[in-house]
């Protein structure tokens, strides 16, 4: 395994998360050709030890991920583009699905990108539409899992002064599409509810 890989296997905190890591970092490798993509812009390491440790505090382990439905808003895409660039941008392809896939989770990615050809369901969506989440069931997901969709300057740009409307309205939505006991995975370190510290 690549060093660079090897690295990132580190992050597992029990020997069977390691081990259940390597696998799952060696298949995203052959499928999706991460570690040159790492060797090749070193941010997408950063964004995959995010992705690990945040699983690591949500679940307790990379095993217990197993067999979770978890939905990811705004997963990326292989058709992302750097908004400075315009170039195509390993950084955000679906790499939380993926990895959620490989580790034996149930992931649905939601983004307006195209995710065509990937393993994990999936489901081209404006997130700035009114009631775009509809169609999910309620009470359907074990987790929601959602990174920097509100601080993308793609995403402020097209939806500028309704940019707080429609966070409002997805955290509604994550509230109705978690199932009891549920949590979130943010960014910025919401508990689901039922959680300690969760303010509802």
């Amino acid at each position: 395994m690549a060093d660079v890989l090897a690295d990132i296997v580190a992050l597992g905190r029990t020997d069977s998360d390691r081990a259940l890591l390597r696998r799952a970092l060696g298949e995203l490798d052959a499928q999706c050709q991460l570690a040159l993509k790492i060797t090749a812009n070193h941010h997408l390491a950063v964004i995959m030890t995010e992705f690990i440790t945040r699983l690591e505090d949500a679940f307790g382990s990379l095993a217990a991920t197993r067999g979770q439905a978890v939905l990811d808003i705004a997963c990326g895409s292989s058709s992302s583009r750097s908004p400075v660039t315009g170039l195509q941008a390993s950084e955000f392809e679906p790499w939380m699905c993926r990895l959620l896939w490989e580790l034996g989770a149930y992931p649905v990615g939601l983004d307006i990108g195209d995710n065509a050809g990937e393993a994990f369901e999936h489901h081209r969506v404006d997130l700035g539409v009114p009631g775009a989440l509809d169609f999910l069931a309620s009470g359907s997901f074990d987790a929601i899992h959602e990174s920097r969709l509100f601080g993308s300057p793609e995403f402020r740009s097209a939806h500028g002064p309704a940019t707080e409307r429609i966070r409002r309205e997805i955290h509604r939505q994550e509230r109705r599409l978690l199932r009891r006991g549920g949590v979130l995975i943010h960014s910025d370190g919401r508990r689901g509810p039922g959680e300690p510290g969760h303010p509802g």
